[in-house]
């Protein structure tokens, strides 16, 4: 059985401004990067966690075209959620997108927190 998850990983078509988004917009550590992906870590309080992003064509190329279709125009959305201490300060720094944003290819995020008991 599977029991925890050490990376998550996006195709997107533009890996430049993801990668810049990831890293100057929210603030994720960036371990590597080449032409066709790039690596950051998110270690925080709870655990720590690798995000990577690598390009559709890059992905079409362990994959197949076929699958991944690396031309197509439509974007498949995922969607995130990640938790923080303060959701409040979170939510004035990347306004007015809400508590739930996406990223420039269209994966949305939600930015949340645990009630205090």
């Amino acid at each position: 059985m599977i029991d925890h998850v050490n990376a998550v990983v996006l195709p997107v078509h533009d890996l430049e401004k993801c990668t810049s988004f990831y890293r100057d917009k929210l603030g994720f550590k960036l371990n590597n990067k080449d032409i066709e992906s790039a690596f950051f870590s998110i270690d925080g309080k709870k655990g720590g966690l690798i995000l990577g992003l690598i390009s559709v064509d890059g992905v079409a190329k362990l994959i197949s075209e076929e699958q991944v279709q690396p031309k197509a125009e439509t974007v498949h959305r995922t969607y995130y959620a990640v938790f923080v201490d303060d959701v409040d300060r979170e939510y004035e720094e990347l306004r007015p997108a809400d508590s739930v944003f996406e990223d420039p290819e269209g994966n949305l995020w939600e930015i949340s927190h645990f009630k205090k008991k």
